[in-house]
């Protein structure tokens, strides 16, 4: 088993030095530039632990900040094995955690992204390990100490992602409904760790308190949108599939079939888990049946605590089908590592179609998936610089990849829209600067003169153009990509602070 979390540990540090940073993963090294209680998306640890890298390193390197994420994907594998061995043994704990390991989800995303689902998984794991003696085997011996670090890891998993508020539903619910659980009731500790837990929402409520809880309003948004629809199957159907290419689809029924099992006819064991992962995994997919927009991977710190029940027939399983067992993972570990290798090479260099086009089709990479090197390839970086000028983006994606590729030393301003964190960031700088760029992503495939006129027209009312316009091809090892439109622009009015609305010029 070591030697397995040790190998995929490897091939995630490759890949993390590698693949280009995602739009979401460059937002938050970006917005972390200026330091936070919480963010506009997520608590803090999220994107602090990539801040925290860059930080004390002084480089924002891919590797780097991703590599908080990398260990903690490789020990909540770990933390796994403990978990699912002390409940069902070590050969449940062995499959439970090859399935873990392979699993695209817990491999590409969790293991290695800069997004808040590598940490959260982690400190889940670790309260559940923490509490679990209590709650399946009567262990009193440090009970309370458990208790203490349990609700450590909770909070913990609190400043995480929200998702960690349903895991306290959970947990609550173990609490109530099985005889162990009850029993721990009568003593001090679920309370001590429930009191401590509380403390990791204390930086999430300070900071919406005062941005009129725009953060629960934000994500509880995400969930609501049903565009006049009462239901939604199409919605329902879409996220089904992607949890269980997430999952890994044969896994993925297992896992469905072993809560399904647990839940009617399991042991007190079974249920344990069952109680930990179903709630999750059952909130959203009535999320995706009643909303119009809902993503595959919400649900996922739910499939994580059906591992244990996946290793436990696995377990059983190998007694009467060994060999297909084994070639089945085999399959699956070799599979995803060739699928993201794959994607890796075609994402930097662009080689699986460049032998059949003459720059990058529909279907290929685009500006969402690479760097914008050329934009210091071309020296714009260094002209914006020598202006002491700013650059203006479209929107919160385009702003991620533009700030992560020009660094910290050049400001970066959002229009209106959809500027999540961004509108948050310290604009004291702006004010000093009257030089402006704006740049935007011209994909090939769409009328370019129509491109350009759509990022003129939402300039207006704040923001004139100010110079002639120039086009940048951004290219991976020669093979073009996209477009970058670069306007000189100037700002009509001071900008405003869009928290408040109020010009921040000067201000402290």
């Amino acid at each position: 088993m070591a030697l397995l979390v040790f190998f995929f540990l490897i091939f995630r540090i490759g890949l993390a030095s590698v693949i280009p940073l995602s739009i979401d993963e460059a937002y938050a090294v970006v917005v972390s530039r200026s330091h936070s209680l919480s963010y506009f998306d997520h608590p803090p640890i999220g994107f602090a632990l990539a801040r925290f890298m860059a930080d004390i390193s002084g480089c924002e390197c891919r590797l780097l900040v991703r590599l908080p994420y990398v260990l903690l994907g490789s020990a909540s594998a770990l933390l796994l094995f403990a978990l699912t061995r002390y409940a069902y043994g070590a050969v449940a704990a062995f499959w439970a955690v090859a399935w873990y390991t392979v699993a695209p989800f817990f491999l590409i995303s969790a293991g290695h992204f800069v997004v808040p689902d590598g940490p959260l998984d982690f400190f889940l794991l670790a309260a559940a390990c923490l509490a679990a003696p209590m709650l399946l085997g009567a262990e009193t011996r440090f009970a309370l100490l458990r208790w203490c670090a349990a609700g450590v890891a909770l909070g913990l998993a609190l400043m995480s992602k929200y998702q960690a508020g349903l895991f306290c539903m959970s947990a609550l619910l173990v609490l109530l409904l099985t005889k162990p659980g009850r029993d721990q009731l009568r003593t001090a500790g679920p309370w001590v760790a429930g009191a401590i837990a509380t403390l990791g929402l204390l930086p999430v409520i300070i900071w919406n308190v005062d941005h009129a809880w725009i953060s629960l309003a934000f994500q509880s948004g995400r969930g609501t949108a049903n565009e006049g629809h009462l239901l939604h199957p199409g919605n329902l159907a879409v996220t089904l599939l992607g949890q269980a290419l997430y999952v890994w689809p044969p896994i993925w029924l297992v896992a469905m079939a072993c809560l399904w099992r647990g839940a009617w006819a399991g042991s007190a064991t079974d249920r344990f888990f069952v109680l930990l992962s179903a709630l999750p995994v059952v909130f959203f997919d009535l999320i995706a049946l009643f909303s119009a927009h809902s993503l595959p991977h919400w649900s996922m710190s739910g499939f994580l605590f059906a591992f244990p029940l996946v290793g436990q027939w696995c377990g059983a399983f190998s007694m009467r089908r060994r060999t297909l067992l084994i070639v089945s993972i085999v399959i699956a570990a070799a599979v995803v590592p060739l699928l993201a290798t794959g994607f890796a090479v075609q994402a930097t260099t662009g080689a699986l179609t460049r032998p059949f086009f003459q720059r990058a089709p529909k279907f290929d990479v685009n500006w969402q998936l690479v760097d914008w090197s050329a934009l210091t390839d071309s020296k714009v970086a260094d002209e914006i610089r020598r202006a002491n000028g700013y650059v203006v983006a479209s929107n919160w994606m385009q702003a991620a990849k533009l700030g992560y590729e020009l660094g910290p030393d050049i400001p970066v301003d959002v229009l209106p829209g959809d500027p999540r964190h961004f509108q948050f960031m310290d604009r004291r700088r702006l004010a000093t600067q009257a030089t402006g760029f704006f740049i935007g992503a011209m994909n090939f495939r769409d009328d370019e003169a129509a491109q350009e006129k759509a990022y003129r027209d939402n300039l207006g009312g704040l923001f004139v153009v100010d110079g002639d316009a120039r086009h940048i091809t951004q290219r991976i090892s020669g093979f073009p990509v996209f477009d970058m439109l670069i306007l000189p622009v100037k700002r009509v009015a001071p900008p405003l602070s869009k928290a408040d609305g109020q010009p921040s010029g000067g201000q402290p």
